[in-house]
This record gives C-alpha cells, structure tokens and sequence, in this order.
C-alpha cells in the first residue's frame, strides 16, 4: 500500500461528483427537478413502460454474469489452488452475537406485525435494530469463524465511522434519485414529519454499509469461494487511462441527468468510476488494485455480498406493515417485471456494482479524514485488520 495519500484528488473527485448533476440540470433546464427538496422522494409520474429491447439486453448481461460467476475459467482464470490449511484459534461466539440476534428476530418480528397489537407504537422504529441487530450476530459469527477478528471486536470506532460514512453515501444517492426521475420511493411518507423523516431515515441509513461489510468479510472466510477468483486477467491502468475514465465517469454522469430513463444504470455505475478514479489517482488502495496481480476475489465477493444482504433486505421490506416508514418500491425503466419481493429480478445485478461504490465510498471517506480504510479479516486481497499488504 502507498505510504502517502495524496487528498487533493478525493477532495476534487468528491466535489466534482457532487457538483456534476447540480451544474448540468442548471445550466440544460434553469430550474430544479419538480420533487425537489421533498423528503421522502415521491413516486414519479412519468417512468417508461416495459422494453422488449432493453430486458433482452439485460438478460444477455444477466446471463454472462452468472455465466462468470459458474465458470471463471472460461474468462481467462485460473483453476483455484488447494486451498491453504491455515491454524484458526478456537473462540467462542463474542458477548454481542446473541443478543444482537435476539435484537434482529425480534424487531423482525415486530416490523411484520407478529407481536401483539400493544407493540404497534414501536412498529415505526423497528428498521434500526433489526440491521444493526443482523449485523452485530453476523459479525459475532464472522469472529468465531476468524478466531476472534472482526470489526467490532478489533476496531469498533470503525465500524461507528464506517456507519457515519454510510449515512452520508446514502443520502447522496437520495441527492442524485431527485435528477434522475426516483427510481426508488418511500410510500408510507405520512407517520412522521418531514424533519422526523431526515432524522430516522439518517438513522437508518447508517447500516447500508456495515451490513455489506460484514457480509463481504463472512464470504472471505468461505477458503473455496475466495480462491475461486484469485487467479484471473491481470490488469493495470495508467494514470493517464484513469484520469480518462474519470473523465467518462464524469460526463455519464452528466449524461444521466440529462436523459435519466434510458441512462438509469448509471445511477450506480458512474459515482463508482469518479470516486475509484479519484481513489486511484491519490494512490490509495481500492479493491480494484489486486487485479493488477489477476486477484478479482475483492470486487467479486463484494458484489456478490451486496446481493445476498440486500435479497434478505428486500424480504423484509416486501412483508412489512404498512406502518414502517423505511418501506420502499422501485420505478425502475424498461425492466419492470419478474419481481422478487419489490425488486425487478434483473435489479438484483444492479447490486454488483452497488457494493463495490460502497466499498470504495468508505475508502475514499476513511482516507480524506486519516482513517484507516482496511475491512479485510482474511489476508490475500489487500490490507486487513491486522496488518497491510500491498495488493
């Protein structure tokens, strides 16, 4: 890993990814989009129907996705190694990971409506505690599986910080569903007021990015699914291809403000290019750097995390009350149909990329404020709890 962190790149990379959409919708419309400044965000009126053309394309992609994910080999990787027999001391599961369980069932419980009716008041507040419950048990169980290494257990001001971080990422996203016709919404907006809706919902977007993380670190422990994309094409970029895609992610994102339905799955895909550019470009670590030495298995396993954590995120969400103010629907253009709870099946490889912008997001955050960024609990992909290694 690079000594020094340059923070004149992340500070321009941040400033620029924030500034983009604002400039272009200015300077193109002279005004704001009509829901702005509404909190929550409200259904769209105007989103395109369902598209032959564009399902099949996202099929097609869909399909070579899981295709990759099958068989790696036929993609130029490796057959993985014999995985390394490595010495796990014997620990028992951390004082957190029970009562964080119990925490999770039980406002599980309560958000479906499963209690008696006298808990009905606490049906509102049940979201928070039931991710920061899921995520402290599975953290509890990424620690006995590690031998005692985890977030919470090694660094548990990272884990606060990573939460801060979370809620500020999230509330970008919000930032930029306004120019880009909401392509997710919240239709329960009349329990609480409108500066009690910034409140809980801060409050709620600060377990996005824990729960990908302890996800992430739980399929890093998994020695045949990590090798598995250890060993593929090896790429390395310029500075000066990297300033070129910075300069791509800019313009798309520019673009996507301007045609917002046709371009929506830049909504993930150009903040990840601009804020990986700008990582890069100050010499940090970003889990695209071990794929210089053919190691994929960081930006595989964190899409592949962000998936399984928001499948289970969704099943919440779909069978919750009415009276759950997180509760949210998808607009999304084109590819509207074959839902899996209140998701577009094809929005589920939307995922992919989504984790790796969270990943990145942090590190960026982490590195502008002297934070160490590192969430690996298994060495091989980059720097971990305990120690750094160049990927």
């Amino acid at each position: 890993m690079s000594a020094k962190v340059r923070k004149l790149p992340l500070v321009l990379g941040l400033v620029a990814l924030v500034a983009t959409p604002l400039v272009t919708r200015l300077r193109v419309y002279g005004d704001m989009p009509d829901t702005w400044g509404k909190f929550p965000p409200p259904k769209s009126p105007d989103v395109p129907g369902f598209s032959w053309l564009v399902f099949g394309l996202g099929v097609a992609l869909a399909l070579g996705i899981l295709e990759f994910l099958r068989a790696p080999q036929r993609f130029g990787f490796a057959p993985p190694a014999a995985a390394r027999e490595e010495y796990v001391p014997q620990v028992r599961f951390p004082p957190w990971c029970v009562p964080g369980a119990l925490l999770a069932m039980a406002s599980w419980a309560l958000m479906w409506g499963e209690l008696p009716a006298a808990a009905a008041p606490l049906v509102p507040f049940s979201f928070v505690p039931l991710w920061w419950g899921f995520i402290l048990a599975l953290d509890g169980v990424v620690y006995r599986r590690t031998g005692g290494l985890s977030l919470v257990a090694r660094r548990p001001w990272t884990m606060l910080a990573i939460a801060a971080t979370s809620c500020v990422s999230w509330y970008f996203f919000e930032y930029l569903n306004y120019f880009t016709r909401s392509n997710w919404y919240y239709p329960n907006d009349a329990i609480f007021s409108q500066g009690g809706y910034l409140l809980w919902f801060g409050l709620a977007f600060t377990t996005v990015l824990p729960s990908i993380f302890v996800v992430y670190q739980l399929l890093t422990t998994i020695a045949p699914l990590r090798t598995r994309f250890e060993h593929g094409p090896q790429i390395e970029l310029s500075r000066g291809a990297v300033r070129k895609l910075l300069g791509l992610g800019l313009g798309s994102l520019a673009a996507l403000v301007l045609w917002p339905a046709p371009l929506f799955p830049l909504l993930w895909l150009s903040p990840l290019v601009v804020l990986a550019a700008a990582v890069s470009l100050s010499g940090a670590w970003t889990p695209f750097t071990p794929i210089r030495r053919g190691n994929w298995a960081p930006v595989v396993l964190i899409g592949l995390a962000t998936a399984l954590n928001y499948l289970v995120g969704e099943m919440w969400d779909f069978y919750s009350t009415p009276q759950n103010p997180n509760f949210w629907k998808y607009d999304v253009p084109y590819v509207g149909v074959l839902h899996v709870y209140e998701m577009p099946l094809l929005g589920y490889f939307g995922y992919l990329p989504f984790g790796m912008l969270c990943w990145v997001w942090w590190i960026h955050h982490a590195r502008l404020l002297g934070l160490d960024p590192a969430i690996d609990v298994v060495a091989g992909g980059g720097p971990t709890l305990t120690r750094h290694s160049d990927a």
